[in-house]
């Protein structure tokens, strides 16, 4: 378990135990930590410290607490508290006011050292696969984060940040041989689907000339316009075309959740964010070499890291392709212009059955009226005449006749006659006993005849 340490701007310095903490760190994107725990005889010192913009030290790395609450939790108090890696914090923080004006191709080294001047970052750049230079305009008068992405953005590059030094390549990533494995060592995966950036029409405007480009897709879903590119630095149809057809994000991007579990019988792989893994989960039909590009863990060694992995990308021609094979299969059976299921699709096999009474394969399927007293029909004539025979009352119930010394009813015409024999007590008062004896009595006398 990682420990927690909290410093103040004043410079106090304590351990902050009895506190959970959950980290999120994404490729190009804010490191953060959120940290719960309750007050205790333990961290009395340090708990009145968690406060905005309090430094938390967690894995030797420094976070700037920028949301805290205090609630209370039972008789004691419950503190919260959300704080943002320090780069992310102090990039933001300072401003570079001035500009390398006009239209000048830089390299990555000269963009870098520009943007981070006065900061107190170094940085470290691999140019594997970089361009030497990019052509920008008036670079600068931003905030030194909002140059930083520019630069990564211009170039093509991923940074990762530690301590005070930032690494730059084209991907921070490494390539692994470890396994993510449905039933295996993985739980939960979830896959997301998103169209929200989905276009399937580009137009572009160059020097003098003017292109546009539209995908394949824009038969399945229509045309749908996405910003039009504006460069004066094309020169010819061609080269703007290709630069249509790189910008248009036609295709449909497929992410990849899941819980991570370590199985410490065979070893624990480590796995970090932007490595290259092998993700295998049969229910999705995956099986690729994929990049975490998020990992969220905790500082509780019994709580599984969460892993999200890149996007797989599913290309408009795949889609397309997909759509026309689901379409010719639907025409097959659907009629087009009538709707309806044409019967020619319709294919009936030796092993196929059905509910009884019903079979598709027969045209004329017999209809039934009603039964009478006389003649058959949804039932038979003799269960008609057994139905006709009940009487229902008017709430509904059956009525049934009471018995008579012929008639059976309620009870048996038997039973009547053995009751009409009995003689009640003049004074109207029943007394149980006697009437069971005067039966039994009744019984016998009938018995002996």
């Amino acid at each position: 378990m990682k420990d927690l340490f909290i410093r103040s701007l004043a410079g106090q310095f304590e351990m902050l135990t009895d506190f959970s903490t959950t980290r999120k760190n994404a490729i190009n994107n804010q490191k953060t930590i959120d940290v719960t725990g309750v007050l205790t005889d333990r961290n009395q010192h340090a708990f009145p410290l968690v406060q905005n913009e309090n430094f938390l030290i967690y894995d030797e790395e420094e976070y700037v607490i920028k949301n805290s609450s205090i609630k209370p939790f039972g008789t004691k108090l419950k503190a919260t508290a959300s704080a943002i890696h320090r780069m992310f914090v102090d990039l933001d923080n300072m401003y570079i006011y001035d500009v390398i004006k006009g239209e000048k191709a830089l390299s990555i080294d000269d963009m870098l050292k520009f943007a981070l001047a006065g900061t107190g970052y170094s940085y470290q750049v691999d140019t594997t696969g970089l361009a030497k230079s990019v052509t920008v305009e008036n670079f600068g008068d931003a905030r030194s984060l909002v140059l930083l992405n520019s630069i990564a953005e211009k170039f093509g590059v991923e940074y990762e940040c530690v301590n005070k030094t930032i690494y730059i390549a084209k991907e921070v990533a490494r390539y692994t041989d470890n396994q993510l494995r449905y039933a295996f060592n993985i739980k939960e995966p979830s896959k997301d689907i998103d169209t929200s950036s989905l276009k399937t029409y580009i137009r572009g405007f160059g020097k003098n000339i003017t292109a546009e480009y539209k995908s394949p897709l824009a038969e399945v879903f229509g045309v749908w316009h996405a910003d039009p590119v504006r460069d004066d630095r094309y020169t010819d149809k061609e080269s703007l075309l290709a630069r249509l057809k790189s910008e248009l994000h036609d295709c449909i991007d497929i992410s990849i959740t899941l819980t991570y579990v370590e199985l410490q019988s065979l070893g624990i792989q480590d796995i970090r964010k932007g490595d290259y893994v092998w993700c295998i989960i049969e229910p999705f039909e995956i099986d690729v070499q994929i990049r975490v590009v998020q990992v969220e863990d905790y500082s509780d060694p019994s709580k599984s890291p969460k892993y999200t992995l890149g996007s797989i990308t599913r290309k408009s021609t795949d889609i397309v392709s997909d759509f026309k094979r689901t379409q010719k299969t639907v025409s097959k059976i659907i009629d087009s212009d009538t709707g309806k299921i044409r019967e020619s699709s319709i294919k009936v096999g030796s092993n196929t059955t059905f509910d009884p009474g019903y079979d598709p394969t027969k045209l004329n399927i017999p209809q039934y009226g009603l039964a009478s007293a006389n003649s058959d029909g949804l039932m038979s004539s003799a269960d008609y005449v057994k139905l006709a025979n009940i009487l229902v009352g008017p709430d509904g119930k059956v009525i049934v006749d009471l018995a008579s010394e012929t008639i059976n009813g309620l009870m048996s015409s038997a039973d009547f006659i053995k009751l009409k024999r009995i003689i009640m007590p003049d004074t109207g008062d029943v007394d149980m006993q006697s009437i069971l004896d005067r039966i039994a009595a009744l019984e016998a006398k009938v018995g002996g005849q």
